[in-house]
């Protein structure tokens, strides 16, 4: 009997050891989430980081469209009144109104997309190890 109770002890010790062990590995794993940005590294590697950047340059682009329809659309109208021909506007050289009436072309609104939101780069580098090849 007695050696039963030095069993029931020991067992208790070493369930609160255990539990010691479990809690300091539960904050050790926290800590190094925070410190190792795991959850970019989990949306890296299933796609959703890419998913919001293309999200975000989409918007980017309907804010630019929506600066320049509008205004391409009352332009060609002040250019083309009734019985006159159309003339057709380049929008890459053409100004065109904004919104609030101001001369605004297609490369200032990008400019003031990209300032705000920064650029949009693709980079892309090879590395190529235990190959013969010469890049």
């Amino acid at each position: 009997m007695e050696q039963i109770q030095q069993q029931i002890n020991l067992f208790h010790t070493l369930f609160y050891v255990c539990l010691g062990i479990c809690i300091f590995c539960l904050i050790l794993s926290i800590i190094f989430f925070f410190k190792f940005d795991i959850m970019n590294i989990f949306n890296a590697r299933t796609g959703r980081s890419v998913k919001k950047t293309v999200q975000q340059v989409e918007e980017m682009n309907a804010r630019i469209e929506d600066i320049i329809q509008p205004s391409l659309i009352s332009h060609r109208a002040l250019l083309s009144p009734e019985g006159a021909a159309t003339e057709e506007l380049d929008v890459g050289t053409t100004e065109v109104l904004s919104k609030t009436g101001d001369m605004v072309t297609k490369e200032m609104a990008q400019q003031e997309v990209d300032e705000s939101h920064g650029m949009f780069r693709i980079e892309k580098s090879e590395m190529y190890i235990h190959t013969d090849e010469v890049v």
